[in-house]
């Protein structure tokens, strides 16, 4: 349990945070509560020796500042609602740890953690990801990695795969095409002082018999592997015509031609190995590019990463499991998936990969419940045949709202000096701030196989 040394009330407390604290005891009492009848309702196991429960927690900017950021209260409400798990899988957490290590503090020696560095690059958007597991229940058997992708797996930038027409690179259009001059539609956003630019590419299709010109340094390339004939050692002999194409070809540009088309996950993904009781789980956690849901050419950026991404972790699935088929595989996180039978859910699924349906039924873990952001996924094996296996107990996602930072509580809040909330500010967008915009997700597994084992033990297999 969390360790509320901090809630007690001291001879210099003044009147204000006296009555915080003892606002936020009566909290921590009711979600308390709350969390015991969740469990409870979600048909959880009641002996902690037989199961692990893993959750999935989008925790908005924790360790950000707006809206001054978390104070103790917000954090004690973290701690108690994780503290109801044995193994914490949490997205985005800045690259400053301070408030995480509040909330560690307050969870007690019997909890740690591993941490990714924050992801580099605008798209990584100053990120670390987290696995927070509590000792008791869970072992960390020391093996990490980040997933990246191998030769041959690549994700296409929204902007898709661009030549930069810079450094004597020109397109020649002829003399005959059209005007390509004109009004198109386009996305438009207010630069500041008047004035108008483009807020996504404009892309005008180019007629036809338009040429390349290319820059002094381009070079053909005839790829490895390609048959020739050999005149003598170290030599090989070539016919190239003046139209030059074909699968054996490629073609070099100077250095910084390409437009950084084709990339790795925007923040790479993490993968630990844990055990608990017999269960040996590999999981790993993400937070999958986002982009903007209107533009299609982001979304289809969004889509490829879920689907590179599952495509690599069944490779290393299907490893594994040759190794050791009491050896599971899962991925959880914030996929940012629009809902049910979206292509960025048939990625998800993809590759072997299956959601339990007791989180199938949900239909959504943001706040407004209408977004399938985040999921729990396994990798199915091919044929069960060690003594374990995926058993699940329960799952659900907790829906703090419903008990803390109610919207019945706003007039408190609103009356609170220096906790960011202004006049003008929204309280329903302020508190996720708080909290979350996300509801933490979490499923419940069978530990136990010690019958399973000794039935495989007495009949000699």
């Amino acid at each position: 349990m969390p360790f509320y040394v901090s809630l007690k009330i001291k001879d210099t407390d003044n009147a204000v945070l006296r009555l915080k604290k003892q606002r936020v005891s009566a909290n921590l009492l009711k979600l308390r509560s709350a969390l015991i009848n969740h469990f409870s309702a979600s048909g959880s196991e009641t002996d902690v020796r037989k199961s692990v429960r893993v959750a999935t927690w989008n925790l908005r900017e924790f360790g950000g500042s707006k809206f001054e950021g978390r104070d103790f209260e917000s954090i004690y409400y973290i701690a108690e609602i994780i503290s109801h798990f044995d193994l914490v899988a949490l997205q985005e957490v800045r690259a400053d740890l301070t408030e995480f290590l509040n909330l560690k503090r307050i969870l007690g020696p019997d909890w740690d953690y591993v941490a990714t560095d924050v992801t580099d690059g605008r798209a990584g958007n100053g990120e670390r990801m987290i696995f927070l597991y509590n000792q008791r229940y869970v072992r960390f058997t020391n093996i990490a990695g980040e997933l990246t992708l191998q030769e041959g797996g690549k994700i296409r930038a929204a902007f898709g795969e661009r030549i930069n027409l810079q450094n004597n690179i020109s397109i020649r259009i002829p003399d005959d095409a059209p005007n390509l001059s004109g009004v198109y539609d386009a996305r438009l956003k207010s630069v500041r002082g008047g004035g108008k630019k483009l807020a996504s590419d404009l892309e005008i299709e180019l007629p036809e018999h338009t040429t390349l010109d290319l820059p002094e340094g381009s070079s053909v390339v005839l790829k490895k592997n390609t048959v020739v004939t050999s005149p003598g050692r170290g030599k090989a002999s070539v016919d190239i015509s003046r139209v030059i194409f074909g699968d054996e070809y490629a073609l070099r540009f100077p250095q910084d031609t390409f437009d950084d088309s084709l990339r790795q996950f925007a923040r790479t993904p993490y993968l630990l190995s844990f055990q608990s009781g017999w269960l040996k789980l590999n999981l790993c956690t993400v937070h999958i590019y986002y982009g903007d849901a209107s533009d299609e050419n982001k979304l289809e950026q969004r889509r490829s990463e879920i689907e590179q991404l599952t495509a690599a972790l069944a490779k290393k699935a299907k490893g594994e499991f040759s190794m050791d088929d009491n050896s599971f595989l899962g991925v959880l996180g914030d996929f940012n998936i629009v809902g049910e039978g979206h292509p960025t859910m048939e990625a998800l699924e993809s590759s072997g990969f299956v959601i339990p349906k007791e989180l199938k039924s949900i239909p959504g873990s943001n706040v407004a419940r209408d977004k399938a952001y985040d999921q729990i996924a396994f990798w199915k094996p091919p044929r069960q045949t060690g003594y374990a296996k995926l058993d699940v107990l329960a799952a659900n996602i907790f829906d703090f709202f419903e008990h803390i930072f109610t919207l019945s509580d706003e007039a408190t809040y609103r009356s609170e000096v220096g906790n960011g909330l202004k006049s003008q500010t929204s309280y329903k967008t302020w508190r996720t701030y708080k909290m979350s915009d996300h509801l933490p997700m979490w499923i419940e597994l069978r530990t136990d196989f010690g019958r399973e084992y000794l039935e495989a033990m007495e009949s000699g297999a």
